[in-house]
């Protein structure tokens, strides 16, 4: 019997590792080929440093500036881990059989997941690229070649482009079957997008493409102080008009109409804990928000919507009809809102009917005279840092807030339009009064108050309602807002008080006249006060402080 050759056997033990390695070794290079840089639109950026920052939200005020930034200023954004499971689904199992997971965290306060097929991730790219393309007016192919000059050889011209390349975002141009991505190979793919969306992420102008926003599921309400973290956000097509019969003319065709781009309007929803929210996607101006309140409902299917992965949501002021381009988008919105809608404590009955519940542990303080109430008023008018909101029935510029005073800094025009001018949002809405009744001078209190924000234009007034005598119009004839409520950043409100007027403010000895030159300062007998109409002789003292006011600046 002939001896065994040894080298023979170690060759059989050794040569499906070698293969393996061979073929590993072989995908590697062909992975290495099929790769596409993304050169930065400007080399000359700054990385922020990963540290701790102090101001981690933005503020409210830059929502109102329409700025339409998204991320805070100084503070990092990183994809910190992204796994990819696959996932069968027969439409998207072909071309993109996984599904990645992906936690992006912004600062130590901010950290959300989506969820994203390669396709996303491509489409992310060709933005990009489109983006830098039309920024530096050159193609992609000539970006990426080198700049050296010929006198260098290539060895060092190789080096040089190798080392540039490692700084850029690099992403792999196959997808998930082409590339063979399997459970082995899977943990490098997902590697790969982590480091490519990183270095992304690093430069403002990137961070900052509507593009990148779209894929992250951000927009300028992400991170704002006092608004809470967003449940779920998105591009969604919303019905121009909440009656879909108002499309059909002769015979009503839903599965005709339904095809027609006109037919919709893409807006970014965001979804919060108490509200639903849309906004232009490209100027950032916020459309009507939906309040999850008592009369929220949600419905799904075709003979609810009257249309393919359709959501119909309604509350108690309005109805709204949301589509998308899947079903599985639909589904992940309408697990959402059904979610909020059991949790949110705002959909259940409460007491006297309000929308809002009964709140424990409140803090709330009683006024009795208009004394320290309107000195309450003045104070958190000064200490207000984003917006002033005053409803009232009868508002008098003139009035005096905190007295005495040693100047007219106290009288409330010069309060709101010194706070105005500051950067100050006032927002006023007042009764509209009718001359003929009742002689309120709300024209002369609304220009009075826009005149003070003569730089700025910080200060809105709105006269309501208009009375209309048109047949078949509602009439406002038979009410009148008697509303009283001060609410200072939406965080401190004075409710249920009093006019911010003549007449209202009073001590304990209850006087009967405001300070001032311009003010009645003599008692009239009982039969002096009857032989005048109560209200004519409002609508004359009115017009005569108004008239002594503008006198004044004049």
């Amino acid at each position: 019997m002939s001896q065994m050759d040894t080298s023979v056997g170690i060759d059989c033990l050794i040569k499906p590792t070698t293969d393996m390695v061979e073929m590993t070794l072989i995908t590697s290079n062909t992975r290495r080929r099929h790769i596409e840089y993304l050169p930065y639109p400007d080399e000359n950026f700054i990385e922020e440093p990963l540290q701790s920052y102090p101001h981690e939200k933005r503020s409210l005020e830059e929502i109102y500036l329409k700025r339409n930034k998204t991320f805070v200023d100084g503070v990092p954004v990183e994809v910190v881990d992204i796994t990819g499971v696959r996932d069968y689904n027969p439409v998207t199992e072909f071309l993109y059989p996984y599904l990645y997971t992906i936690t992006v965290r912004h600062g130590s306060a901010f950290e959300w997941t989506i969820h994203k097929r390669y396709k996303h991730f491509h489409d992310l790219h060709k933005a990009l690229v489109h983006y830098v393309e039309d920024i530096t007016k050159r193609s992609l192919s000539s970006l990426n070649k080198s700049d050296l000059s010929g006198k260098k050889s290539n060895n060092d011209q190789s080096s040089s482009l190798s080392k540039k390349h490692e700084d850029q975002p690099c992403f792999p141009t196959r997808n998930d079957r082409i590339s063979f991505i399997n459970q082995f190979t899977i943990g490098e793919r997902c590697k790969t997008l982590q480091n490519y969306l990183n270095k992304v992420l690093k430069h403002p102008k990137f961070r900052e493409h509507i593009a990148m926003k779209e894929f992250l599921e951000v927009s300028p309400l992400s991170f704002v102080q006092g608004l809470g973290m967003s449940i779920k956000e998105g591009a969604i097509a919303k019905r121009s008009k909440d009656d879909f019969r108002g499309r059909s003319v002769f015979l009503r065709a839903p599965f005709i109409c339904d095809k027609f781009k006109f037919h919709h309007g893409q807006k970014w929803f965001v979804l919060k804990d108490s509200y639903l929210v849309y906004m232009n996607p490209d100027s950032a101006l916020i459309g009507f928000p939906m309040l999850i309140d008592k009369g929220f409902s949600i419905e799904q299917g075709y003979r609810k919507t009257a249309t393919n992965n359709g959501i119909r949501i309604k509350n108690l002021q309005r109805a709204m009809l949301i589509k998308f381009e899947t079903d599985d988008e639909r589904d992940i919105w309408f697990d959402c809102l059904m979610n909020i809608k059991n949790k949110s404590p705002l959909i259940e009955q409460h007491s006297f009917n309000s929308y809002a519940p009964k709140r424990q542990r409140q803090y709330a303080h009683w006024f009795v005279n208009g004394q320290s109430y309107m000195e309450a008023v003045g104070k958190a008018i000064l200490a207000a840092r984003e917006e002033i909101f005053i409803t009232d029935w009868w508002l008098s510029p003139e009035v005096m807030l905190i007295r005495p005073c040693d100047d007219d800094s106290m009288r409330l025009d010069n309060l709101l339009g010194k706070r105005a001018e500051e950067g100050i949002r006032v927002y006023i809405m007042i009764f509209k009064d009718i001359v003929s009744v009742v002689g309120l001078n709300s024209w002369h209190t609304k220009l009075k108050l826009t005149a003070k924000s003569p730089t700025k234009k910080n200060i809105k007034v709105i006269r309501h309602p208009d009375h209309s005598v048109v047949p078949g119009t509602e009439s406002s004839f038979l009410f009148s807002h008697h509303e009283k409520t001060v609410v200072i950043d939406q965080r401190i409100a004075f409710i249920g008080g009093i006019d911010l007027c003549w007449g209202r403010w009073d001590t304990d000895e209850h006087r009967l006249i405001d300070l001032g030159d311009e003010n009645v300062v003599e008692l009239k007998l009982t039969n002096e006060k009857t032989d005048q109409p109560a209200e004519e002789a409002a609508v004359a003292t009115t017009e005569k402080m108004a008239e002594n006011s503008l006198a004044e600046n004049t």
